[in-house]
């Protein structure tokens, strides 16, 4: 049964917790802990994290995986928060857009498309994995802020 919104959130159910048992996450875990993001996403939340996975990072807009990790703290935690929204926000089961805000202060937009749900064009590959304190979304980019110097 899931756990009341109040009580404690138990380790092995947090989202970092469940990121460390999938192996596609390790480079977001990396990029998580680097910034201390992984310590509030660790508190009771609830909160809701769109995780690109290792090959995300991978990809050619993201830069080399190296960079990401030990380029300037500050840039990494401004990306990785727009990663994060508080609340509890589940993918599907309403017909438009929806609107999303999170952590970094701007908007991202959920719409449907054909091949399932999208995050500001970004396909989510898998959505609505339950966490104790929240909900994790897997999609398919890092999502990069408005005019940002990446394509």
């Amino acid at each position: 049964p899931p756990a009341s919104s109040r009580s404690p959130v138990a380790d092995s159910t947090t989202i970092p917790r469940m990121l460390t048992t999938d192996d596609r996450f390790s480079t977001l875990r990396a990029a998580l802990d680097s910034t201390g993001l992984d310590s509030l996403l660790a508190t009771g939340g609830p909160f809701t994290l769109f995780a690109p996975p290792n090959g995300a990072f991978a990809s050619a807009s993201a830069g080399p995986v190296e960079d990401v990790l030990t380029g300037d703290r500050d840039r990494l935690r401004a990306l990785l928060a727009r990663h994060v929204v508080g609340g509890r926000v589940a993918v599907g089961g309403w017909p438009g857009p929806r609107s999303v805000v999170p952590m970094s202060g701007d908007t991202l937009s959920l719409r449907p498309a054909p091949d399932g749900v999208r995050i500001d064009g970004t396909p989510i590959l898998d959505a609505n994995i339950e966490a104790g304190n929240g909900r994790i979304h897997v999609v398919d980019a890092v999502l990069r802020a408005p005019g940002s110097d990446a394509p």
